[in-house]
């Protein structure tokens, strides 16, 4: 057995299904092994896509996606995929061809230090040097994956040491357990002693499976919950203490400022949170951090003496409310002049089932749909991340198809957005992994441009030509259709949720931004 059928033979006993990748010679002795251990390869056009779509099954499931490419600059495109994954605290697994480990250095084909690359973005990265270590390193990249603090890893596997001979003992796979409970007693103090305590939700919280939990308190105590924008969300359904996500560039209700008591719940401290500096939060406010333990919060915090902060989600309720309304009023003056954004999620809000994935992209489309779809933020839509990424779109739906095959998927993304990887849509076709995308299409890179127009007085280098996206979506095996009147948006929508097909809807808009 070589180490190459090695390692496709615990991957499959680990769990691993499918394996995305760019075909190169440097993966061939890898590319056999999976056939022949019935591993499926997902294939793409662009090692970027190939890397999203690891990223989003790890984000999906908590378990590492696992992409395969070849050797120098396809592990460089790869790595946007990881960069990805490191933002958001994703598990994925990033497998790279080389030459021939004896070479290395010496100036061989596509010679690169891919694991120095690797390695400020990953929680480990190391090449296989030693056939007989095969799995043993695989094991270690694994667990580092899961675990307690998990991220996406590296490995960089030669074509010398892929064709190696060793024995067939293959390691086993161990998951680590995540990080003990946290006490809740500080938070519940904390929360107890508060008059205006504001829970901010992040993506650690969907992660460790305790957001029903901090929901449940939540509502039980009527304390407004937050999730910093681009993070995972934990509200499933329509939630009377959701405020909405905090830290989008288009604004948000005023609650940070006047909030004297913030708990971050899987939550990380930056600029969606004002990095926790003294102009952006309330004198004296208490900020403390509390990622599990929700279970037994309810508890705790009685023991504390605390009570239902009515009032004050009453009045955090009233300024969200307010901020909608401002934020729809601006939409609607911009509408005077066509098809607008808030057109289009109003024909979501109409469509999506509670089970429907939906998928926002990177750009302007992406803040409308954050500011005006504000009740509810389910774990099961996914948004580019934390890293605010572009481009991620196609590769994201394509591995929420692989997760959810039975699921609808809707990708939201602008013309800007669409066009990095938009030939993926011919791979995804051919495999079968359908999904509908939404095109909001102004004729630029929304939110630079109209940022260019306020400080400069006009764009620069950030407005878009023509394409017909329904006709380039003909060209590449998928079903595409033009929109151009409000009133069909939602029966658009709602017909290409039921074709099992890859469907593009494109859907021309006014500009603007909320």
């Amino acid at each position: 057995m070589t180490a190459a059928q090695q390692a496709a033979r615990w991957l499959k006993g680990a769990g691993v299904e499918w394996i995305a990748t760019l075909c190169g010679h440097g993966l061939d002795p890898l590319f056999a092994a999976a056939r022949d251990a019935g591993l499926r390869l997902i294939d793409a056009r662009n090692e970027q896509t190939a890397a999203y779509i690891a990223d989003t099954a790890g984000r999906l499931t908590g378990r590492p996606g696992v992409c395969a490419v070849s050797s120098g600059l396809a592990h460089v495109n790869a790595l946007s995929g990881v960069a990805n994954a490191w933002f958001d605290g994703a598990p994925m697994l990033l497998i790279s061809g080389s030459a021939a480990v004896e070479t290395a250095g010496m100036g061989h084909f596509q010679d690169l230090d891919q694991v120095a690359l690797a390695r400020p973005i990953t929680r480990y990265a190391r090449v296989i040097d030693c056939a007989s270590r095969t799995t043993h390193i695989l094991n270690e990249a694994w667990e580092a994956a899961c675990g307690p603090v998990p991220g996406p890893v590296h490995l960089t596997f030669p074509m010398d040491i892929q064709n190696a001979e060793v024995r067939t003992a293959i390691a086993p796979v161990s998951i680590p357990r995540g990080a003990a409970a946290d006490d809740p007693a500080e938070a519940a103090g904390a929360l107890a002693r508060a008059e205006r305590p504001l829970l901010i939700a992040g993506s650690g919280l969907h992660y460790s499976g305790h957001g029903a939990a901090l929901l449940r308190f939540a509502e039980a105590q009527s304390i407004p919950v937050v999730t910093p924008i681009w993070d995972r969300g934990v509200v499933p359904g329509p939630s009377p203490v959701f405020q909405g996500v905090l830290g989008a560039a288009t604004g948000g209700p005023r609650l940070l400022p006047d909030a004297d008591c913030m708990v971050l719940a899987g939550a990380v401290n930056d600029y969606r949170t004002g990095y926790l500096q003294p102009d952006a939060l309330a004198v004296g406010v208490r900020v403390v951090s509390c990622d599990l333990g929700w279970n037994e919060m309810a508890a705790a915090y009685d023991q504390a003496g605390g009570r239902p902060h009515t009032a004050w989600l009453a009045e955090a309720r009233r300024r969200r409310d307010a901020h909608i309304a401002a934020v729809r009023q601006r939409g609607a003056e911009q509408a005077q002049a066509g098809q607008h954004a808030i057109d289009l999620m109003d024909a979501l809000e109409a469509t999506l089932s509670d089970d429907a994935m939906l998928l926002i992209d990177g750009g302007s489309i992406g803040q409308w749909a954050h500011q005006l779809l504000a009740t509810r933020y389910p774990g099961h839509w996914l948004t580019c991340g934390r890293s605010g990424v572009v481009g991620w779109g196609l590769g994201g739906a394509m591995g929420a198809r692989l997760v959810y095959p039975e699921r609808p998927v809707v990708l939201l993304s602008g013309d800007g957005s669409f066009t990095f990887n938009v030939a993926e849509i011919e791979c995804a076709v051919r495999q079968s992994l359908h999904f509908v995308a939404i095109v909001a299409d102004d004729l630029g890179w929304g939110i630079t441009r109209l940022g260019h127009v306020r400080q400069f007085g006009s764009p620069i280098s950030s407005s878009l030509g023509p394409i017909a996206f329904d006709q380039l979506a003909v060209s590449l095996g998928a079903r595409g259709q033009r929109v151009e009147r409000r009133e069909e948006l939602a029966p658009a929508i709602a017909a290409a949720m039921r074709e099992p097909a890859v469907t593009v809807l494109h859907v021309p808009i006014v500009g603007g931004n909320p």
